[in-house]
């Protein structure tokens, strides 16, 4: 009798830590469920052989087409370009210190430049047409200070509007979300300093260059390579999307354009 109970008991025991052993596998075939689900081409092939419904079967495929496109487009241009080379920010050696946008009939004028600081600052002095000026953006790489020399200037910042008279200033800093537009309908005039130098010259060259050929209208590019070069080259980024996801995108893309040769139009504004 004992050893029959005895091996009633050992069998027991055996059923219950073959179950408790059993649990932890069933929910670590769940999560791999899940997580392959994430993975498009694999989730169309489980999913389809599940046993779900047939409408989350439908909108699985139809969304995660789309996304698995968006997806791995993203990450295959991002990855490409950290292969590239560098994108290449500098001037050459200019005597010009003024660059007119003859579309609007105003000007900026290089008082220290990225060379002469030793990448320290830039000191701009840029004229503003009435009521004209830039809209919502943010640099990645630079602090950017504002001083009124002449007329009336509409500061953005932090989402919040102030307006400087002659000799006020402001300061957008990394990051921060701003835009000056001229408060007057006539002419202002403000001295722009970025600290460090990260572009700016190259940036105002070419777009006043590519105005001046017709090359750039209503803030958009005809070549669509020369609009990420553009943002690229002073690391200017917009509202609207994240930055994780924007701030790679245009970098990347940047550098794909350089690596295609697509700046080698823009040479003749900054070589």
């Amino acid at each position: 009798m004992h050893k029959t109970e005895n091996i009633m008991q050992t069998l027991q025991m055996d059923r219950v830590q073959n179950v408790k052993s059993a649990v932890p596998t069933v929910k670590k075939t769940k999560w791999l469920s899940w997580i392959l689900l994430l993975f498009y081409p694999t989730g169309i092939f489980k999913i389809w052989r599940s046993k779900k419904s047939l409408w989350l079967k439908l909108t699985y495929t139809v969304v995660g087409l789309p996304l698995f496109l968006l997806v791995g487009s993203y990450t295959t241009i991002v990855i490409f370009a950290a292969f590239l080379s560098p994108l290449d920010r500098s001037v050459g050696n200019r005597r010009d210190r003024t660059v007119v946008n003859s579309e609007g009939n105003y000007s900026a004028t290089f008082i220290k430049t990225a060379a002469e600081t030793g990448g320290a600052y830039e000191l701009v002095q840029v004229e503003l047409e009435p009521f004209g000026g830039n809209d919502w953006h943010y640099h990645s790489r630079f602090a950017e200070s504002f001083t009124v020399l002449e007329g009336q200037v509409r500061i953005g910042h932090k989402g919040k509007e102030i307006l400087l008279n002659k000799g006020d200033s402001a300061k957008a800093n990394t990051k921060e979300m701003h835009f000056f537009k001229n408060n007057r309908s006539e002419k202002s005039l403000l001295l722009v300093k970025t600290t460090p130098a990260a572009g700016l010259e190259k940036t105002l060259r070419v777009a006043y260059g590519l105005i001046n050929d017709g090359l750039l209208k209503n803030d958009m590019t005809k070549n669509p390579w020369h609009m990420v070069l553009l943002l690229a080259y002073s690391e200017s980024y917009l509202p609207g999307m994240p930055s994780w996801f924007q701030e790679p995108l245009i970098k990347a893309l940047a550098k794909i354009a350089q690596w295609k040769g697509e700046d080698r139009e823009l040479y003749k504004y900054f070589k």
